[in-house]
């Protein structure tokens, strides 16, 4: 039986697209799960990181792999990007960078997935951040009522 890893591999292997980012599927996954063990890490941060790894085995997330093949990684990438660049954001980069395997670093390969979410996902970003558990809706400020929603990581 194969791992989740090599599925992943395999399945990005065999991508010939528009985007190339859907290479760093497995690199993003293996880098969650060496993260998920690493005891620098807080409660919260666990807690983000476990959420993105769930996301990945999700068969039914925002833009589903079985339907868009390998291009429906491109969600789980992104909600993987957004952990790390939030993770890194408190506690600093050298975790990220230390659990990366990739031959870019990952601050480079996490920025460029978050700077082109538009692009790769459209509205689907957030909708994705949301159905992975790591957005929920703030209550409307005082004389916000009827305005558009208003986001924060949990």
């Amino acid at each position: 039986m194969r791992d989740f890893h090599q599925v992943l591999r395999d399945n990005v292997g065999e991508y010939r697209g528009w985007f190339d980012i859907v290479k760093w599927a497995p690199i993003f996954a293996a880098t969650l799960m060496t993260l998920s063990h690493d005891p620098r890490l807080q409660a919260r941060h666990r807690q983000w990181v476990n959420a993105a790894l769930a996301y990945f085995v999700t068969p039914d997330d925002v833009v589903s792999e079985q339907k868009h093949g390998a291009y429906g990684y491109l969600d789980d990438i992104f909600v993987s990007a957004y952990v790390s660049d939030r993770i890194a954001r408190e506690i600093g980069w050298q975790v990220i960078e230390e659990a990366w395997k990739g031959e870019l670093p990952a601050r480079v390969v996490t920025r460029t997935v978050i700077d082109r979410e538009q692009e790769l996902l459209g509205d689907q970003g957030e909708e994705a951040l949301r159905s992975a558990g790591l957005l929920e809706a703030a209550p409307p400020t005082r004389g916000e009522e009827g305005n558009e929603e208003r986001s924060s990581l949990l």
